[in-house]
């Protein structure tokens, strides 16, 4: 039963995605929402069931053969359900915010028609990543990254500017050039030598060949997730509608890459130290990145897109710890990425409502919301604080999580440099924050009024909720999550 609800968490919704092609406007509207409604309850269902009856893993084997083994199967344990409920949930709050954002009341982007083709791709994605996220073979899992990419391509390219175009080939391609050197290895090594292409297959490597196939994982986690040196795409793909720019930041996408590299850690074993040592330097060279970019934003999604590049790399830290075999490190990221989604998100649909009720991204040019827009203006201040790593916001838990697994510096010094780069991120975040906030909120009103909505007033105020409780949620299931190994 359970393994039927998980696959169906995923085929609604990409069965929906493929009709929303013919569709427009009104039916639109009410095939994606059913699609999206149908994903949170299926997935809601797999949550349940799974607290309620197991708390350990659940594989299904859909199809095995002899000479490749496992070739499609689902896995379901304390990370697929709880990252699979961050998804569901998340991408069902910003695409009811989406009903609204792209209607023709948008100042900023006036919809209306056309929407379903913005619909289709994004309830592809919202399939996508679910099925990514529950995938147990290799094969399942570079199917539904390239899907992922397709819908993100659709979605970036959406408006059809010169820049959208550009764009959206550019955020197709870099992550497609990393899944080309990840998932085609592991499927060659899959084929080869190991005659099963499922994950659990992966302890069986050879001691030569583990650390180099991670590797290659590795960088089709790095090029997903937009890590150095190839974060370029994420900022150009702010010419997304903000629905979607919301969704591959704070609950697909991006955190698809982190999400492949704590599952292929789960089960490939102990690796050398060396790999930390790499892992160490180029998370510390991404969050470089973010800490020059801050200060010179002008543009509150690009602002906020440079955040998103942070924000993986602190994810990222707690998988370099993990690298080690500290199953801390692995706990500390997936809690980071269930917080972070929900901070981002509001963060990105405060910003889209900019764009809807001003008609502008540009910082400078927005200030006073507390008396013209309240709800978006305290929305805005709450977003960029939590950001910044401050409680009570619920990323502010899962950051200080990161930093219990200091035992690493016990291994070796070099574990403080990523530390004190995720503590100059966030002091540097802050600032610039701050002086944001204080202008955008508590600057001296531009306008005397601005339209808004009561879908775009609920949306912020639940996302603002479930940032402040998220960390109480999913805590209990963080707990739960480990490494596999030899015998899982």
């Amino acid at each position: 039963m359970i393994g039927l609800l998980a696959s169906l968490a995923y085929l609604v919704p990409i069965i929906g995605g493929l009709i929303l092609f013919k569709l427009d406007e009104k039916k639109a509207d009410a095939v994606m929402l059913f699609s999206f409604i149908s994903a949170l309850l299926f997935q809601g269902g797999v949550a349940y069931l799974f607290l309620r009856d197991h708390h350990e893993l659940i594989h299904v084997r859909y199809l095995v053969t002899g000479e490749l083994g496992e070739v499609y199967g689902v896995i379901i344990d304390p990370m697929s359900v709880l990252i699979g409920t961050v998804v569901a949930l998340a991408g069902f709050i910003f695409m009811f915010y989406g009903v609204e954002y792209m209607s023709e009341r948008n100042v900023g982007h006036p919809g209306g028609k056309g929407r379903g083709l913005f619909y289709a791709w994004m309830t592809l994605f919202e399939g996508a990543t679910l099925g990514f996220i529950y995938s147990s073979t290799f094969l399942g899992l570079l199917i539904f990254f390239e899907l992922m990419g397709l819908a993100c391509w659709g979605v970036v390219s959406y408006y059809n500017t010169p820049a959208g175009r550009r764009a959206g080939f550019k955020a197709f391609i870099i992550p497609n050039v990393g899944a080309m050197i990840g998932f085609y290895t592991a499927i060659g090594v899959g084929i080869l030598q190991l005659h099963d292409l499922s994950l659990f297959s992966l302890s069986q490597l050879s001691p030569s060949i583990k650390p180099w196939l991670f590797i290659a994982l590795l960088i089709a986690g790095y090029t997903k997730s937009a890590q150095f040196p190839t974060y370029s795409w994420i900022p150009d793909a702010m010419e997304a509608p903000t629905p979607a720019s919301a969704f591959l930041h704070g609950a697909a996408m991006v955190e698809m890459g982190v999400y492949l590299v704590a599952r292929v850690l789960q089960f490939i074993g102990p690796l050398p130290i060396w790999v930390f040592y790499f892992m160490a330097i180029m998370v510390s060279l991404t969050l470089l990145v973010p800490i020059l970019n801050y200060p010179v934003q002008k543009d509150a999604k690009r602002l906020l897109a440079y955040s998103t590049v942070a924000e993986a790399g602190i994810m990222f830290v707690g998988l370099t710890f993990a690298s080690l075999g500290l199953e801390v490190g692995l706990k500390a990221a997936m809690f980071q990425l269930t917080t972070h989604a929900f901070i981002k998100g509001l963060a990105f649909l405060t910003a889209g409502t900019f764009t809807y009720s001003l008609g502008t991204l540009d910082l400078r040019k927005i200030s006073g919301l507390k008396d013209v827009l309240p709800v978006n203006g305290f929305s805005w201040a709450v977003a960029l604080l939590g950001l910044a790593g401050l409680p009570p916001m619920g990323i502010a838990f899962s950051k200080a999580e990161l930093l219990t697994s200091l035992v690493a510096l016990k291994t070796t010094s070099l574990a403080w440099v990523p530390v004190l780069m995720v503590l100059a991120d966030s002091a540097v975040f802050l600032w610039v924050g701050m002086k944001w906030i204080g202008r955008n909120v508590f600057g001296k009103p531009q306008v005397k009024s601005a339209p808004t909505h009561w879908i775009i007033n609920v949306s912020l105020v639940t996302l603002i909720v479930l940032s402040l409780i998220s960390a109480v949620l999913a805590y209990p299931l963080v707990e739960e999550i480990g490494f596999y190994g030899v015998g899982a």
